[in-house]
C-alpha cells in the first residue's frame, strides 16, 4: 500500500486513516501504553456502572419494573463499552497528541451519510436472512411467528437504548478498526497483517462462553471483522464500518433479541452464547457470512451504494 492513499472521482487527494499510521512514524509503546490505560478505564467504568443502582438507590424501582429493569441493564452493558472512548480520547491525547477523531477521520468532520448508508444496506441483508431462514422453517412444517413483546413496547425500549448502541458500535469501532489496527499497520505496513490478529482478538472478546462449542458465532464475528477493516481500508475512513456494526447491532437486539426466538437467523444473529455448535452450525454461518458480505461488497463497494469515493493503492 502507497504511503498516500488518493480518493478516486474526487476533486482532492485525501490520505487514507492507515497511510496517516505510518506516515506518523509513532512508537510501539506508545499504542502499548494506549492500550493498558483504555483497558484500566474499561474496568473502572464497568465497576462504577455496576455499583451505580446501589449508590444511586434504584435497586428497589428495578426490582418492580421488568421493562425499566431490561432498559437500565443494557444501558449498564453497552455504556461499558461506550465509555471506553473517554479512556482512548486521554490516551491519544497524552501518549500521542491528537485527538479521537483521528482515529475514525483522516480529515476534520464526520461523513454521517457513509455511516447511515452502509447500516442501512447490512442492516437490510441482515433481515433477509431472517426472512431467508423463516421461509426455510415453513417448508420444514415449523412455525415462523413472532414471539415475544409487542410492538409499542419494542419501541420504547429502542428509543430508550437506540442512541447508547451508536455510542457502543463507535467505541468498538473506534478502538478495534481504529486504534489497533492503526497501530499494528504503523508497525507491519501490511493490511492483512493488521487485520487478522483484530479479527482473532474481536471474536475472542465477543464470545466469552469458552467452555461451551460456540464456534458458530466465533466464525462469525471473524468473518465480520474482517469485512469490517476490509471495508475501512477501502473507504479509508471508519464510518462505513461503524454502520455495518450499527446494522449488526440494532437487528440483533432490536428484532431477535427482543423479539425472540420465532425470529431464526443464518448468521445465528441473538443466539445463546451457551449453545453447542455442530460442524453444520459452523458451515451455516460461513456460507451466508460468505453470501452477505459478497452482497455488502458488491453493492455498497463495487456500485458504490455505500463507499462512493474510493481510495486508490
Amino acid at each position: 500500500m502507497s504511503a498516500m492513499m488518493t480518493v478516486a472521482g474526487g476533486d482532492d487527494a485525501a490520505p487514507s486513516l492507515l497511510a496517516l499510521a505510518r506516515q506518523r512514524r509513532e512508537p510501539w509503546w506508545a499504542f502499548l501504553g494506549g492500550l493498558f490505560v483504555v483497558a484500566l478505564g474499561a474496568v473502572l467504568i464497568a465497576i462504577l456502572l455496576l455499583k451505580a443502582p446501589q449508590w444511586l438507590r434504584l435497586e428497589p424501582a428495578l426490582k418492580r419494573s421488568e421493562a425499566l429493569r431490561a432498559i437500565f441493564e443494557l444501558l449498564v452493558m453497552l455504556g461499558s463499552v461506550a465509555a471506553s472512548l473517554l479512556p482512548l480520547a486521554l490516551a491519544l491525547r497524552w501518549l500521542h497528541g491528537r485527538p479521537l477523531r483521528s482515529v475514525i477521520s483522516p480529515v476534520p468532520g464526520l461523513d454521517l451519510g457513509l455511516a447511515a448508508r452502509s447500516a442501512l444496506l447490512w442492516g437490510g441483508l441482515v433481515l433477509l436472512t431472517v426472512i431467508v431462514s423463516g421461509l426455510i422453517d415453513v417448508a420444514h412444517g415449523e412455525p415462523f411467528a413472532p414471539g415475544g413483546q409487542p410492538w409499542p413496547q419494542v419501541l420504547a425500549f429502542a428509543t430508550a437504548t437506540a442512541w447508547m448502541v451508536l455510542l457502543q458500535v463507535t467505541a468498538e469501532e473506534a478502538l478495534f478498526r481504529g486504534y489497533i489496527s492503526q497501530g499494528l499497520y504503523a508497525l507491519t505496513g501490511n493490511a492483512w497483517a493488521s487485520a487478522l490478529p483484530v479479527a482473532a482478538l474481536f471474536a475472542c472478546l465477543h464470545t466469552q462462553s469458552w467452555s461451551n462449542g460456540v464456534w458458530d458465532q466465533r466464525a462469525l464475528y471473524f468473518i465480520i471483522s474482517l469485512l469490517l477493516s476490509a471495508v475501512t481500508t477501502k473507504a479509508g475512513r471508519l464510518e462505513a464500518a461503524i454502520g455495518i456494526h450499527l446494522g449488526q447491532n440494532l437487528t440483533a437486539i432490536y428484532v431477535m433479541g427482543v423479539l425472540g426466538a420465532p425470529f431464526p437467523s443464518l448468521l445465528g444473529v441473538g443466539a445463546p452464547e451457551g449453545k453447542p455448535a455442530g460442524v453444520e452450525d459452523v458451515a451455516a454461518v460461513l456460507v451466508t457470512m460468505g453470501v452477505v458480505c459478497g452482497l455488502y461488497w458488491y453493492l455498497g463497494v463495487r456500485r458504490g451504494w455505500v463507499v462512493r469515493q474510493r481510495p486508490v493503492l
